[in-house]
């Protein structure tokens, strides 16, 4: 090998402080690299599946409202019929009892059914914020200061208050 130019004690070396230079790179390096990227892959699936979850029971949550005014147009429908049969034997003074009854019927279910509504949109605003904030608080742990935490997730947050405020 000498003649090729190859020192084999050099060369034996060189083998060597390669086999620690990887050993030190996989130890310090590409480990933690590639637990902290699984580490970020599992906090965006689990962002992901919260999302689709909330989705979900945004959807249930419509078909509820759905079937709420369905059975109180259905409710209100039966009173008026109830209403006209009644004015066909009544007076004149009954039918317009019956009348103011039944819109006090439907303005009631349509309070209701908007109370509800307020109700749901509010708590999804507030998880949707509480959701926003531990996600920006996740994802801003592993690339801004403390500082520069708490002045971007305060500025954020009350950005999301005035548009929760505004919808």
């Amino acid at each position: 090998m000498e003649q090729l130019g190859i020192e084999p004690k050099l060369l034996i070396a060189q083998l060597v402080n390669f086999a620690i230079i990887v050993f030190v790179l996989q130890k310090l390096l590409y480990k933690p690299i590639l637990d902290m990227i699984n580490k970020r892959k599992k906090e965006i699936a689990e962002g992901v599946s919260l999302t689709e979850k909330m989705r979900v029971e945004e959807e249930k949550f419509k078909e509820k409202q759905e079937k709420a005014m369905a059975k109180a147009r259905e409710d209100a429908m039966g009173i008026i019929e109830e209403a006209k049969k009644q004015a066909k034997e009544v007076e004149k003074e009954l039918v317009a009892d019956a009348h103011t009854q039944a819109a006090a019927i439907i303005t009631r279910a349509k309070e209701e059914a908007a109370e509800v509504h307020k109700t749901a949109q509010a708590a999804l605003r507030k998880e949707a914020v509480e959701l926003a904030t531990m996600m920006a608080r996740r994802l801003l742990t592993s690339i801004m200061s403390a500082k520069e935490q708490h002045a971007y997730i305060a500025k954020r947050v009350k950005d999301l208050e005035s548009w929760a405020n505004r919808v």
